[in-house]
């Protein structure tokens, strides 16, 4: 019993601190941080679903955030969390559904639009090539998206 006493307080210490850190560092927060491989970003083909996956990659103090989602139709689709319109805002997109909503202006986008349709409210898409199931993303594309995210709020 006086075991159990002093194990309770601290297992419970210990989770109030890791909430507070997780809180303050935001560790496990929304997006990914991925390396670049050479002149590329790999996202591997069981890491595409028709739930998104937000990414971020850092281009010296800038983080560029970007998501990927399997559309309906089955095709991997890749956009920047970010549009032509609301990105100053800083805000990006959350997933209902089948659908991308501006987390700004709350415009909705299948996921089947995302690649095809582009400018206005959309996501800003990123052009993306296969490999063996994996989905490969060009740096220098993404590098080039940091405008969308360096005077963001």
């Amino acid at each position: 019993m006086k075991l159990f006493r002093l194990i309770l307080p601290a297992t419970l210490m210990v989770l109030a601190l890791s909430t507070a850190a997780h809180a303050f560092f935001g560790f496990g927060g929304k997006y990914e941080t991925v390396q670049p491989q050479g002149e590329t970003i790999r996202i591997k083909a069981a890491d595409i679903t028709p739930t998104a996956k937000f990414y971020a990659i850092r281009d010296g103090g800038t983080e560029i955030r970007f998501f990927v989602v399997k559309g309906p139709d089955g095709t991997p689709r890749a956009a920047l969390d970010a549009c032509d319109v609301c990105w100053r805002e800083g805000k990006g997109y959350r997933q209902e559904g089948p659908n991308m909503v501006c987390e700004n202006c709350g415009m909705v986008f299948n996921t089947a639009r995302i690649n095809e349709v582009r400018g206005g409210c959309n996501p800003h898409p990123l052009e993306r090539t296969m490999d063996g199931g994996d989905l490969l993303l060009r740096v220098a594309e993404l590098k080039a998206g940091a405008k969308y995210f360096a005077t963001a709020k």
